[in-house]
C-alpha cells in the first residue's frame, strides 16, 4: 500500500506522461522490486486501477518499441497509434531489450490477476480500458517485433529476453478473443509453418509452445493435437526404423476453401516433441491452459498418447530386431524415442493429477510403462552387456538428460501427505534454463549398438518421469520394486556419464521413499549395486550429498534406519566376497561403498550416529569389530564417540574358532519402518525379516 504512489502515482495533476515515467525509471532502477509488486497489485489496487496500469504499461512497451524501430528506419505508423506523440517524445529511457521483456511480463502478471474479474458485469468498464490499448494489430506488432529479434538475435542473453516477451504478449493474447485480435492467428500459424524450412540451428532457439498455446486458449486444441500426433506417428512409423523424416503431400480438400487458412501445417519430430515437452513440463499459465484444454478432450489426449505410445514400438522394433546387433540407429532416432516416453509418462501423470483425488495413485498405464521397462528394457540391455565384447554402453553418453542431476532437490518431508506439492507446483516453465528440455542424449562421435542405446534412453526417460510423481505422489510399492530393479543397471556399464545421468535420479528416488514414506527398499539395492561401481567425482559428490541429507534430518529414526540399512549392506558384501588375508576391510565392500562408508565415517554426526547403530548389532561380530576400528581411523573423535567407541572395544570380542555363522543369523533391515512417535526406540525393525547369510 506504501509503494502503490511510487508505482503507480495518481491525482488530479498526475499526467500519463508522469505514470510512464515514473513506470520506467522503477522498472529500470530495481525491475525485480516492480515486477514483485505487479505480482502482488491485486491486493491492494481495485480492478479499475490495475487495469490503468496494464494500459500505461502496454504503452510504454510500444513507445520503446517506436523508438528502437526509428533507430532502424522501421515503420512505426501502426504502434503510434496508441500514443499521444507528447508521451512519445517524453520518455527518457532508451529503448532495453531487458526492461521491454520485464514490461511485457509485468503486463502479463497484472492482467491475470484481474482476468476472472474483469468477466463481471459491474468491472466492463475496466475491460474497455484495455480494449483500446490492446485490440487491432498492435499486440501482433508488438509480438512480431520480438520475434524477429529471437531469430536473427547472435547473443543468447537478447535471445532470452526477447522470447521471454514473445511469451508474454501470447499469453496476453489468450485472454483476449480471436476476432479482438487482427492477423495474429495467421501469423502465429504462418510461423510454425516456416520451422520445418529453418536451418536446425536457429529451429532450435525458437520456441513454438506458447504458439500452439494460444491456438489451444482458441479453440484449436483438436487441431494442435493432430498436427502433434501426425508429426510423431509419421516418424515412428514401421517404414521409419533410420529415423530419417518422411515428407507427404497433402491431399487438397475441396469445398473447405475458409477452414484452409487456419490448417495447421506439418512439423518435424524435433519441433513437435519440443512443443509437448513443453506443454507438459512447463508451469506459466499458457502451458497450464494447454495443458487441461489437451487432457480434458478426450479426441485430443487419445490422439498424443497414441502417437507418444509408438515410440515404445519402435524401441521394441529396433530391440528385438535380428539385424540390431550389426545395424546402426542414429543418435537423433535414440534421443527422440526418450523424449517421446518422456513426454507419454508426463501425459499420464497430468490425466492423474487433474482428477483431483488424494491421494494420487498411479494409473493401469504408467503401471504398464513401469512393467514394460523392466520385463523388456532391463533384460535387453543386460543381454547385450554380456554377449558384446567390449561394453558398448561405455560409448553412450547420456550427461544432458533432463530431471533429477542431484539429490539435493530433495527438501524436507511433508509432515501430512495433504501438504504434497501438486503437480502443477511442481513444474517449470517455459523458458527454465535448466530443465526447459527433455531427456536429450549429446552427439557422440559415432553411431552406437542399437539395442543398448534404446535400451539405456528408453529406461532413463521413465526413471526421470517417475522420480519427479516420487516427489509429488510418495512411494507406492508397485513403483518402487519395479526401480528397485533398474539399479543393477549401474553395475552394467563401466561408462562415467550413463552412470552419472541414473545415479542422480536413483538417489533421489531412495531418499524420497526413506524421508517420506520410510521405505529402505530402493536404499539398500542402490547400495547392492554401488558395490562394483568405481566413483567418477561427480558420482562422489552424489553419494557425499546424499548422505548429508540422510544424517542432516531433524528425525533422527530416519537416520539410524538408513545407518542400520548400510551396515546391513555392508555385511551381505562381507560374507559373500572372496576374502584376501592381506586386504583392508574398506577394500573388501568395492569401490562404491567404500566412498559411501568413508561418507558417514568422515562425517562429525553421521559417525556418532553409526557408533549407536553398532551397540544393537550382536555383540560377537567382527562386522561390528572392523567398523568399529574404521571409526577410529576416520572419525573425529567427540567426547560422546569416544565414550561409545570403548563400549563398543570393551563388548566386542570374537573367541578364537568362533564365526558369525554360529553365533545366529543376521537380520535384514525391514522395508517399511514403523511409524512410531517415541523419541527413542531400541526396536529399529517394525517387521524383521530372518536372513540366513552363507559364510
Amino acid at each position: 500500500e506504501l509503494l502503490s504512489n511510487s508505482f503507480f502515482p495518481v491525482g488530479k495533476n498526475k499526467t500519463m506522461s508522469d505514470i510512464i515515467n515514473r513506470t520506467l525509471r522503477l522498472l529500470t532502477d530495481n525491475p525485480d522490486a516492480a515486477v514483485t509488486f505487479y505480482r502482488n497489485a491485486g491486493t491492494q489496487l481495485g480492478v479499475n486501477s490495475i487495469s490503468k496500469l496494464i494500459a500505461a504499461l502496454m504503452r510504454c512497451l510500444c513507445m520503446l518499441i517506436v523508438q528502437d524501430k526509428k533507430m532502424n528506419c522501421e515503420d512505426v505508423s501502426n504502434l503510434s497509434i496508441v500514443m499521444a506523440d507528447d508521451e512519445i517524445d517524453s520518455a527518457k529511457v532508451p529503448p532495453n531489450t531487458a526492461l521491454m521483456a520485464t514490461i511485457a511480463e509485468s503486463i502479463s502478471i497484472l492482467w491475470g490477476s484481474i482476468e476472472a474479474d474483469l468477466k463481471h458485469e459491474q468491472n466492463e468498464s475496466a475491460a474497455d480500458i484495455l480494449m483500446e490499448v490492446f485490440s487491432g494489430n498492435v499486440l501482433t506488432e508488438v509480438y512480431s517485433h520480438f520475434e524477429s529479434k529471437t531469430v536473427d538475435c547472435l547473443e543468447d542473453a537478447k535471445m532470452a529476453e526477447c522470447s521471454r516477451a514473445c511469451v508474454a504478449i501470447l499469453n496476453c493474447a489468450g485472454k483476449m478473443k480471436e476476432t479482438e485480435i487482427e492477423g495474429l492467428r495467421s501469423h502465429v500459424i504462418g510461423e510454425l509453418a516456416k520451422a520445418t524450412d529453418m536451418p536446425p540451428e536457429k529451429r532450435t532457439r525458437v520456441n513454438f509452445s506458447p504458439n500452439m498455446a494460444l491456438l489451444c486458449e482458441w479453440g484449436m486444441t483438436e487441431d494442435v493435437a493432430q498436427c502433434l500426433s501426425n508429426s510423431v506417428l509419421n516418424y515412428f512409423s514401421p517404414d521409419n526404423l533410420d529415423g530419417k523424416p518422411k515428407t507427404s503431400k497433402k491431399r487438397k480438400q475441396r469445398g473447405k476453401k475458409a477452414a484452409a487458412k487456419y490448417e495447421l501445417p506439418q512439423l518435424d519430430i524435433e519441433t513437435s516433441l519440443g512443443i509437448l515437452g513443453n506443454i507438459l513440463k512447463g508451469s506459466y499459465p499458457a502451458s497450464l491452459s494447454a495443458r487441461d484444454s489437451i487432457i480434458k478432450s478426450e479426441a485430443a489426449f487419445t490422439a498424443i498418447s497414441t502417437a507418444l505410445q509408438s515410440a515404445r514400438t519402435a524401441a521394441e522394433t529396433i530391440i528385438k530386431s535380428q539385424l540390431a546387433d550389426e545395424s546402426e540407429v542414429s543418435i537423433a532416432k535414440i534421443r527422440h524415442i526418450g523424449n517421446a516416453i518422456e513426454c507419454y509418462g508426463r501425459l499420464l501423470i497430468h490425466r492423474e493429477a487433474m482428477k483431483g483425488e488424494v491421494p494420487m495413485r498411479l494409473s493401469q498405464e504408467a503401471k504398464e510403462l513401469l512393467s514394460w521397462v523392466t520385463d523388456n528394457i532391463i533384460p535387453s540391455m543386460m543381454k547385450s552387456v554380456e554377449t558384446e565384447e567390449e561394453n558398448s554402453l561405455s560409448k553412450l553418453d547420456i550427461s544432458a538428460i533432463s530431471g533429477i542431476g542431484s539429490p539435493m532437490a530433495c527438501d524436507d518431508p511433508p509432515r501430512r501427505k495433504s501438504n504434497r506439492r501438486s503437480a502443477r507446483e511442481s513444474d517449470v516453465s517455459f523458458l527454465s534454463s535448466d530443465q526447459a528440455t527433455l531427456n536429450t542424449l549429446q552427439e557422440p562421435s559415432k553411431h552406437i549398438s542399437s539395442i543398448s542405446a534404446v535400451s539405456i534412453a528408453s529406461a532413463s526417460s521413465v526413471l526421470s518421469t517417475f522420480a519427479e510423481w516420487l516427489s509429488i505422489c510418495g512411494a507406492e510399492s508397485f513403483l518402487l520394486i519395479h526401480i528397485s530393479k533398474w539399479c543393477e543397471v549401474l553395475g552394467a556399464t563401466d561408462n562415467i556419464k550413463t552412470r552419472e545421468s541414473l545415479l542422480g535420479s536413483l538417489f533421489h528416488v531412495a531418499l524420497r521413499s526413506l524421508k517420506d514414506d520410510r521405505d529402505v527398499t530402493v536404499f539398500k539395492e542402490l547400495l547392492l549395486h554401488l558395490k562394483d561401481v568405481d566413483p567418477s567425482t561427480k558420482e562422489k559428490e552424489i553419494i557425499i550429498e546424499s548422505l548429508s541429507i540422510i544424517t542432516s534430518l531433524r528425525d533422527e529414526q530416519i537416520a539410524t534406519q538408513a545407518l542400520a540399512t548400510i551396515i546391513y549392506v555392508t555385511r551381505s558384501i562381507i560374507v559373500q566376497a572372496v576374502v584376501n588375508g592381506n586386504a583392508a576391510f574398506l577394500d573388501m565392500v568395492g569401490p562404491g561403498m567404500k566412498e559411501v562408508l568413508l561418507g558417514i565415517l568422515n562425517n562429525k554426526r553421521s559417525s556418532l550416529l553409526l557408533a549407536k547403530c553398532l551397540l544393537n548389532e550382536p555383540k560377537v561380530s567382527s562386522i561390528r569389530e572392523s567398523l568399529v576400528k574404521e571409526i577410529r581411523a576416520n572419525s573425529p573423535m567427540s567426547d560422546a564417540l569416544e565414550a561409545i567407541v570403548r563400549e563398543l572395544s570393551g563388548e566386542n570380542v570374537v573367541t578364537d574358532g568362533e564365526t558369525e555363522e554360529e553365533t545366529g543369523a543376521e537380520e535384514e533391515p525391514s522395508i517399511i519402518l514403523e511409524r512410531s512417535e517415541a523419541a527413542e526406540t531400541s526396536e529399529l525393525l517394525s517387521q524383521p525379516e530372518a536372513v540366513a547369510l552363507e559364510s
